[in-house]
């Protein structure tokens, strides 16, 4: 997945996620407010056919990449223990 940092700050991140769409930026986006340092996490796809920025802001300065971090790591977790569950079903 290529992303292109559009802006980084102490509390604030804007990251373009090129190629993604609105399944893939659900799940992120619900992984994330998951984060208690989280203050807002949204994306906007601003024309049909345009690639999602993602908007993170956190309290107390906290890293705002390092929910993203996190949420994708539960995600990819949560993928590989369907993944390894569907490999039983198939044998």
């Amino acid at each position: 997945m290529n992303i292109t940092v559009l802006e980084l700050s102490e509390d604030k991140v804007k990251i373009s996620l090129i190629g993604q769409g609105h399944t893939f930026m659900n799940a992120l986006i619900s992984e994330i407010q998951k984060d208690p340092s989280v203050d807002v996490a949204n994306y906007i796809i601003e024309f049909q056919f345009s690639d999602p920025v993602l908007t993170v802001t956190t309290h107390d300065m906290k890293d705002p990449v390092a929910p993203i971090l996190a949420a994708c790591s539960r995600l990819s977790s949560s993928c590989q223990s369907l993944l390894d569950d569907l490999s039983t079903v198939k044998q």
